[in-house]
This record gives C-alpha cells, structure tokens and sequence, in this order.
C-alpha cells in the first residue's frame, strides 16, 4: 500500500539495495570499512538510475561562521520534485541526530517544496524499534531487513514531518 509520496519507489529501492549491499560486503569481509560514506555509492546509484540528478554534500548557506553544513544528498527530478536525504549508520544506541534534523529542516525551509528524510542504516538489533529522539520524524514506509542468518543487515527511513 503507497502512501501518495512522489518519492516512494525510490526510498524503498534504497532500503532494500542498502540492505542487501552491505550484506554483500560483509560476506566479502570488508566490515572494518563500513561507515556513512560506504552507503553514498549505492544510494547514488540508486537515484541517479531513478532519473534524480543528485549532488552530494550539498553546502547549506550558513549565516554563521565556518564551514557550511552539507546535506548528504539533495536530487531533483523532473516528474518528482525534489528530495534531500540525511543518511545514518546507527552503532551506537542514541545516534546524534539533531544536526540531520536541523540540516533538513533549514533545506526544507528554504524549500518548501522538497520532500525531506533521514535514512538510517544499521545492524537489525540496532536499528529495529528505534525510534528517533526528534520527534518530527515520521518512519516512512516499512523498515527493510537482509537476513542471511550471518549478517542481519537493515535500512529505515524517516521523512520529516511538516510543521
């Protein structure tokens, strides 16, 4: 069942190829590379073949001084509007998530239109009945799992509730 959103396939296509991705790597033994920015090449992937064009590390104008704040990925597609993802790989238990939210939130208000969501990406034991310490995540769509009995793998996503 959809939920209407523009945006759905696609953030399900990342679930499940995150998911399913990292399971790969692991069997491969690359786990003392896995970070953050492992996810970018699939997530990439996956919305440039959706028809996104995608920039990563997108710089936020930032009114204070230093380095603007960047969001992981912002995509615009013709039929679809566009898109901004903050992306998370949950370790620990309580992942710092207020600097993604404050990121999405100054993007969406300079973008009203655009549709905004925090992937978080993680061991199911770590990911599953997490529940965001921002409450203006709503979870979108159903968590994804990659159980192969070795590696338990898995991918939610949040989208950012209007205010």
């Amino acid at each position: 069942m959809g939920t209407g959103n523009p945006h759905e396939d696609t953030l399900r296509r990342i679930k499940r190829g995150l998911s399913g991705y990292i399971s790969y790597l692991a069997a491969c033994e690359m786990n003392s590379a896995f970070s953050e920015y492992v996810l970018y090449e699939p997530m990439l992937r996956i919305l440039t073949a959706r028809g996104y064009e995608v920039e990563c590390e997108y710089a936020m104008p930032n009114n204070e001084q230093g380095d603007d704040p960047r969001i992981d990925f912002v995509g615009n597609h013709h039929d679809n509007g566009r898109i901004a993802i903050e992306v998370k790989w949950k370790k620990h238990i309580n992942p710092q998530i207020q600097n993604d939210f404050q990121k999405l939130s100054n993007y969406h208000h300079q973008n009203g239109d655009a549709s905004c969501f925090l992937c978080v990406f993680g061991r199911r034991s770590h990911i599953e009945g997490w529940v965001p310490n921002v409450n203006q995540f709503v979870e979108f769509g159903d968590p994804v799992y990659a159980d192969f009995g070795q590696t338990r793998f898995g991918c939610r996503i949040f989208e950012l509730a209007p205010n």
